[in-house]
């Protein structure tokens, strides 16, 4: 009888505990909002040009803070300036940020605004504007967001892509046109100027049988090369790690059934047992 009453009440506090752990609000993990960034570039550059990088931002669920890493090659790009939307630059209460730092030996910008009032518009962020040192076909530059969180402070998943013509003003495309225009012009040039060379080696040739008659066997070849305009670049990194948390009611909430079931096997072992 003794153990029958002291089952009981071992029963009766799990009982107790589950009611008490159930009562006890437990936080709950948001999911997390998710926008696109798309980083438009400029190829197909010639020293002295004036590039940019355009970070344009769609699907955005409305943003609180924004931070992102911006790679580049100084070897290749001179930093000259970045312009915020005139959304965010507008607004005395913004603070906007641009740090050039090196990291890994790499130069490279930290580019954050904290936005004053819930920041929403699916637009052009920042433009940052560069000098090309040399020329070159794809912008050597890679984008990293670090951090961007919503109207409740709460990180924004970020998707990001690039695509050469995001945020590009007409003068921008047209410019740009006009410069793969005259690299293909140049290239043309130089093939152009191989085939005569080649031409008139071949006459050269023929006037003379002695090196013609040397020289043979060896093939004269006319080759042409047209420069291509990439639409790749970098890394797409997409950086806010997704958070969760376990919900501790539903781990006490098994242990306190697991128990309970005990418990009553117990009971019925002891009952029959006394039969």
């Amino acid at each position: 009888m003794k153990k029958l009453g002291m089952i009981k009440t071992i029963l009766m506090m799990g009982c107790a505990l589950a009611l008490l752990l159930t009562a006890v609000p437990q936080p709950v993990m948001a999911a997390n909002s998710q926008m696109n960034l798309t980083v438009g570039t400029t190829n197909d550059a010639k020293a002295g040009d004036t590039v940019t990088v355009r970070l344009v931002g769609s699907n955005n669920p409305g943003l609180s803070t924004f931070a992102a890493k911006l790679a580049y090659d100084n070897s290749d790009l001179e930093y000259v300036k970045t312009t915020w939307a005139n959304t965010i630059s507008s607004d005395s209460g913004n603070i906007e940020l641009v740090s050039p730092v090196t990291e890994n030996n790499q130069q490279a910008l930290n580019i954050s605004a904290i936005l004053n009032k819930t920041y929403s518009a699916n637009e052009t962020i920042a433009t940052v504007t560069f000098r090309a040192k040399k020329a070159y076909t794809t912008m050597p530059v890679t984008l990293t967001v670090r951090e961007v969180t919503d109207a409740s402070y709460n990180p924004v998943t970020v998707t990001t892509v690039v695509d050469v013509a995001a945020g590009q003003t007409q003068s921008q495309s047209q410019s740009q046109s006009q410069s793969q225009s005259t690299s293909e012009s140049q290239s043309e040039s130089q093939d152009d100027s191989e085939f005569i060379d080649d031409t008139e080696d071949s006459y050269d040739d023929t006037e003379d049988p002695q090196e013609s008659q040397s020289n043979n066997g060896k093939k004269q070849t006319t080759s042409s090369t047209k420069n291509t305009s990439g639409n790749k670049n970098g890394k797409q990194t997409d950086a806010t790690p997704k958070t969760g948390a376990v919900d501790l009611r539903m781990v006490f909430g098994a242990a306190v059934i697991v128990f309970l079931l005990v418990a009553a096997g117990c009971i019925r072992f002891l009952n029959k047992k006394k039969e």
